[in-house]
């Protein structure tokens, strides 16, 4: 007997913008056996030649917005800058099961801070500012090194200001032109986490196996699984995690960001509805992938339970690594690589990914810092950490 709310193969899932990911999760909703519609501004991507079919134009485009969500039984958006209007929109055309509730939080970091709040989870003591008076007086409340952030993610690119002394407050007459902004003090910290949660639509999840993440500029780097946790931190971890997923009205695989502070307390940083690359460690680290989980719960399938299967490292490939990363394509037995086909205008964005399911991290690291491709990323700190675990010390 079909059930309501449950797809079935031969139905259609239509994905709306789009990310790194973006192909993955379509090859595996294809292999699950549904049809794949995309909607994107971008006729040349590779998400979008891939797919059953295709409507192209901008995300505000009303009309083809419309005749897109009433030709798919649902739809997934695979980006956390979707503006939660077209998702409100295209809502009254067909089921957006993620909702628009998560992306209006993770969007307006003012909105996100006070959710945190309600939720009584830690993070850093930040300040609104509008104008350059305000971070003079916040200054003495939050103290050096503080970040300003603009409250819309997406404004100015993104665009941050690390100011770690009275000088650098001048700097920021140029930002605050473009909107509000929050300080935050700036915490040191060593170690970042990802930990990935899939929600049904019942309330009920299942969470992946922490990962620890190392970015640069901003952008994720490397990632690896399992995470060496204290268990009290491991528990807190989950209660925070568990806290936020019962607080949401989401359905679908999401990321919640956190780190370690020196002093050993935990801060979360973000939570993003999007299937983050530091998931794709779980294609050998666990019993069922990021995308598939994902799209059993979209499709109102009961979601796996998770088992934690070989510890494994994913390591980005940007546009300038790719030449030399070619010499690693031929030696490495155990390297998996994805390549994403795209080409960015610059150099320092993600063209691909490699992952690896080793024995043994630390040697895992040592390898990919012996390859001298990345060599603006501290390995040794990992592995030298790692080490020290694997061998019991």
């Amino acid at each position: 007997m079909a059930k309501a709310n449950v797809l079935y193969p031969g139905q259609t899932i239509g994905i709306l913008g789009e990310s790194n990911s973006t192909p993955i999760l379509l090859m595996t909703a294809k292999k699950m056996g549904f049809n794949i519609g995309m909607y994107s501004s971008n006729e040349d991507s590779k998400a979008v030649q891939l797919a059953d079919y295709k409507y192209i134009g901008p995300i505000d485009d009303k009309q083809t917005l419309k005749m897109f969500a009433e030709r798919c039984d649902v739809v997934v958006y695979d980006n956390d800058l979707i503006d939660s209007e077209v998702v409100r929109y295209i809502s009254q055309f067909t089921a957006v099961p993620q909702k628009d509730g998560l992306l209006d939080i993770v969007q307006d970091r003012l909105i996100e801070r006070s959710f945190f709040e309600t939720l009584n989870i830690n993070m850093v003591p930040y300040s609104t500012i509008v104008t350059l008076e305000d971070i003079y007086q916040a200054i003495n409340s939050i103290g050096y090194p503080a970040i300003l952030k603009p409250i819309q993610r997406g404004l100015l690119d993104g665009k941050e200001l690390l100011i770690k002394n009275q000088a650098d407050i001048v700097l920021a007459s140029g930002f605050l032109d473009a909107g509000t902004y929050i300080l935050e003090s700036y915490v040191e910290h060593d170690i970042d986490y990802s930990v990935i949660v899939t929600r049904a639509a019942d309330g009920s999840h299942q969470m992946f196996p922490v990962v620890e993440v190392i970015y640069h500029d901003n952008q994720l780097m490397t990632a690896f699984t399992p995470a060496k946790l204290d268990p009290s931190v491991a528990k807190e971890m989950e209660r925070i995690t568990n806290e936020i997923t019962t607080n949401l009205d989401y359905v679908g695989t999401f990321e919640v960001n956190l780190f370690l502070a020196k002093s050993g307390s935990i801060y979360v940083s973000r939570v993003a509805p999007l299937l983050s690359p530091a998931g794709f460690v779980f294609d050998y680290a666990t019993n069922v992938t990021e995308f598939e989980q994902h799209l059993r719960a979209i499709a109102g399938l009961p979601i796996s339970k998770v088992f934690q299967g070989i510890s494994t490292v994913y390591q980005t490939i940007r546009q300038k690594d790719y030449q030399r990363v070619k010499t690693q394509w031929l030696i490495k037995e155990n390297w998996h690589f994805t390549i994403y086909g795209n080409q960015p205008a610059d150099d320092g964005k993600p063209v691909g990914n490699v992952l690896i399911p080793t024995e043994s991290l630390s040697y895992t690291l040592m390898q990919l810092e012996a390859t001298g491709i990345w060599a603006d990323i501290d390995y040794k700190a990992k592995y030298q950490q790692n080490d020290h675990e694997e061998h019991g010390h």
